[in-house]
């Protein structure tokens, strides 16, 4: 998430995908006390929702869409009002209003006593949430929302919203909408929006505008409202236009079968992939213990690097030199391995990679190796975009193959210009691609049955293994993609 604000978590369902996502969220996210009950979309006793709060006043709307707004101080003195006098909690709201007013007749600390009279259905609900609220010691900040994404999500609107057409005033919201206007309000604290099952529908046709928002750093369009000055304003709360902030990250999750869409190329190259699978060992393990995530455990536990995690992911990065030297080129002969199925990359992928490398060597500290970091932004920037017929992909898989198995020796050959094993490297880079040496073939057997090329020896193993599932199912079936069903 440091070199790039969207990830997708892709592979087996029922793998842990949306509860590590939700897990991360809530470990990173601060604890507050006397938490806030009006947030927008909470119940307010049996008859009220809130549409809508700030710091001054609550919006309520009942169950016919009738609002009112109330001033937040006087909930309080209601509030205050009920705890000093504990044994009308119980009592209709029409006599807990007399006798509210009764005491406040002779004092003049109240601005806002004179209101009650028309509002005591709402304020006992609102004062006795507020007090159940002021009960709670601490919990984690609200800084994530899990977004089921829907098949009929054909526009940006299930995601950002739209202003009302019938009502001038007043704008539907969303959950990722709310939550991106709290990440704006929260600059400190990092907010996270998962999108459950983001393959359901396009991604392109619901999510365009904050696709272009991460990469361009122009603002999203809301609305056009204007006031009586031309001047931009609110409806609903809700400014004509935001920009996306960087405390904001964005995590999909995928499981792909026949109820869902692949990702199309434009989608793979913004986001790092993440594959899950399970082994029989680990399914083995969590029967012998079967428990559900406990997420009190977790609440908070990593607030203190919330604000490093944001101020790193905007910091400026560079490798050094030799470690620079070796990226570049790792990822020439990539690129000229997957020219041959249309499937290279461009300037972005090449900035990103050198950026995750960046942080992963930071994150790993003393025991960093050039070789792990690599292996992960090939599997995960590199190989997602794969997907296509035998007589297409067989080549470009053998040659890719080829250069993760290989081992590097990262010493200068006698010119200086280059590193010694490259020559080689590219012969037999060529070789694999052309087909014709079967000695060469990835999924080989020697004639005890053990596998030519041992995954476990190969120097980037996570993608060469990637490598090898995605061609044997291409040779069974004749098509294969990076995403398994």
């Amino acid at each position: 998430m440091l070199a790039k604000r969207l990830v997708i978590l892709t592979g087996l369902a029922g793998s842990g995908k949306t509860k590590l996502a939700q897990a991360f969220a809530r470990w990173i996210s601060p604890a507050v006390t006397n938490p806030d009950p009006f947030t927008r979309g909470a119940r307010i006793g049996n008859s009220y929702r809130v549409m809508d709060s700030d710091r001054i006043s609550v919006e309520f709307w009942n169950e016919k869409d009738e609002k009112v707004v109330l001033p937040r101080r006087l909930i309080e003195e209601w509030a205050e009002f009920l705890v000093a006098n504990p044994t009308l909690a119980d009592t209709p709201s029409k006599e807990v209003r007399e006798k509210f007013l009764h005491g406040y007749e002779t004092r003049q600390d109240s601005k806002f006593a004179k209101h009650a009279i028309f509002w005591d259905g709402h304020l006992k609900p609102a004062a006795l949430a507020l007090i159940e609220a002021r009960k709670t010691v601490s919990r984690p900040c609200r800084c994530y929302e899990v977004v089921s994404v829907g098949a009929d999500w054909t526009s940006s609107e299930h995601v950002l919203g739209y202003a009302d057409g019938l009502d001038k005033n007043r704008y539907i919201r969303t959950k990722a909408l709310d939550l991106i206007l709290r990440a704006v309000a929260e600059p400190d604290v990092p907010h996270f929006l998962i999108l459950d099952e983001m393959n359901l529908s396009h991604v392109e046709r619901y999510f365009a505008d904050l696709l272009s928002a991460i990469e361009s750093g122009e603002p999203v369009h809301l609305h056009s409202d204007k006031d009586a000055n031309g001047a931009a304003t609110l409806r609903d709360g809700v400014p004509g236009e935001v920009h996306l902030p960087p405390n904001l990250f964005i995590v999909g999750t995928v499981n792909v079968d026949e109820t869902t869409y692949m990702f199309s190329p434009k989608v793979l190259d913004r986001a790092n992939v993440l594959e899950f699978r399970v082994s029989g060992s680990e399914l083995k393990g969590f029967l012998e213990n079967p428990a559900a995530v406990n997420f009190a455990k977790l609440d908070a536990a990593g607030a203190e690097y919330g604000k490093r995690l944001i101020a790193l992911a905007q910091q400026s990065t560079r490798l050094p030199d030799a470690e620079r030297r070796m990226f570049k080129v790792e990822l020439c002969l990539f690129f000229e391995a997957l020219q041959a199925a249309n499937a290279e990359f461009g300037f972005r992928v090449a900035k990103e990679g050198s950026s995750f490398l960046h942080y992963h060597k930071l994150l790993s500290g003393d025991g960093w190796e050039f070789k792990a970091a690599m292996d992960a932004q090939i599997l995960q920037k590199l190989l997602p975009k794969l997907h296509g017929s035998r007589n297409v992909l067989e080549p470009v898989l053998c040659t890719l193959a080829t250069l993760c198995f290989a081992k590097r020796t990262w010493e200068l050959a006698d010119d200086g210009k280059e590193f010694a094993h490259l020559k080689g490297l590219r012969v037999e880079a060529a070789k694999a691609a052309r087909m014709e040496d079967e000695s060469l073939d990835p999924l080989g057997l020697k004639p005890d049955g053990t596998r030519t090329y041992p995954p476990a020896e190969a120097c980037y193993r996570l993608s060469f293994e990637k490598i090898i599932r995605m061609l044997e199912r291409l040779r069974a079936n004749g098509f294969t993609s990076f995403a398994e069903a």
